[in-house]
């Protein structure tokens, strides 16, 4: 009996977590549908007290499929909204285009004199490669490589800020 009160308790307080996550990434009419299903999948599980990351990834994964079904609703219901084409950019455009990939070039040089990894994965992502694509490449785990990918275009925007970018 003391198990399963234990149990209900780490769930009460479980639904509490996820509630206050949710109503910073959900509008209010969907947070409680939301976490309700979160919850149901965790107690799916089976577990005694699943780990708490893994719960949380639960969350994340249904406000994500919330948010998928939400865009597909709309473009079935407004299949002509199609986002029109962007206009050719002015010459002045294109300079400043042309100034930033030079400025980007030469930070993805100075990371790559820096001995990291960083200018590979972030020249793979700019020549249009997948993030689960550039892992398989690199025999990585592809939590892994997001987490490098991210930790290097922080390095990226610090050497850009250095040179008077705001990125």
């Amino acid at each position: 009996m003391d198990d399963r009160r234990e149990r209900q308790q780490w769930l009460e307080q479980l639904r509490d977590r996820f509630l206050g996550v949710a109503r910073r990434r959900v509008p209010e009419d969907s947070v409680e549908d939301l976490v309700q299903d979160a919850l149901s999948v965790v107690v799916a599980k089976g577990e005694r007290k699943p780990d708490l990351a893994w719960c949380f990834q639960v969350l994340r994964n249904v406000i994500g499929n919330h948010y998928q079904k939400a865009r597909t609703r709309a473009r079935e219901l407004h299949p002509d909204d199609v986002a029109p084409a962007a206009p050719s950019p002015t010459p002045l455009e294109a300079l400043e285009d042309r100034e930033f990939e030079e400025l980007v070039e030469a930070g993805l040089g100075e990371l790559a004199n820096g001995g990291t990894d960083c200018e590979r994965y972030l020249r793979a992502l700019l020549n249009g490669g997948s993030p689960a694509a550039i892992a398989e490449r690199e025999r990585l785990d592809p939590a892994v490589l997001y987490r490098r990918i991210y930790r290097c275009r922080g390095k990226l925007r610090s050497i850009l800020r250095e040179k008077g970018v705001l990125a």
